[in-house]
């Protein structure tokens, strides 16, 4: 668990955290998470934003019943879900929902992949940026 952030006059602050799919030496792809701060800056308090890098954006619509077969992305993405709701499956068999104002990652680049469905009554809008770099701490 990651340690509180005291002393920022808002309270205790926690690093955000942000689910990430990611593959192991076998292939199967698995949820893990990602920080979005670094540790706290040179005031020892203060987390320092973590910037992710962008290639390039674009925005996703998918109507209920949509379904793409497991395959790994082909570069690290985050998608940030502006409407509608998302099933991720990853090949260990572990499912993840996630709906507007959710943002999560891809960093299966090889493996298995994930599988994704549009579920619900509603479109789904996604924003998707392609990452320039895979992010190294996964946890």
């Amino acid at each position: 668990m990651a340690e509180p952030i005291t002393g920022t006059g808002f309270g205790t602050l926690r690093p955000i955290r942000l689910a990430s799919v990611n593959v192991d030496e076998q292939g199967e792809s698995y949820f893990g998470e990602v920080e979005a701060a670094e540790p706290p800056g040179a005031d020892g308090r203060t987390p320092v934003e973590r910037l992710f890098p962008l290639t390039s954006w674009q925005v996703w619509e998918t109507k209920p019943g949509y379904f793409s077969d497991f395959k790994p992305a082909d570069a690290p993405k985050a998608l940030a879900i502006m409407s509608g709701r998302l099933e991720v499956t990853v090949s260990t068999g572990e499912k993840r929902y996630f709906s507007r104002g959710d943002l999560f990652l891809l960093q299966d680049i090889a493996g298995k992949g994930h599988a994704i469905r549009t579920i619900g009554k509603e479109t789904a809008s996604v924003m998707l940026m392609t990452l320039r770099n895979v992010m190294s701490e996964t946890r």
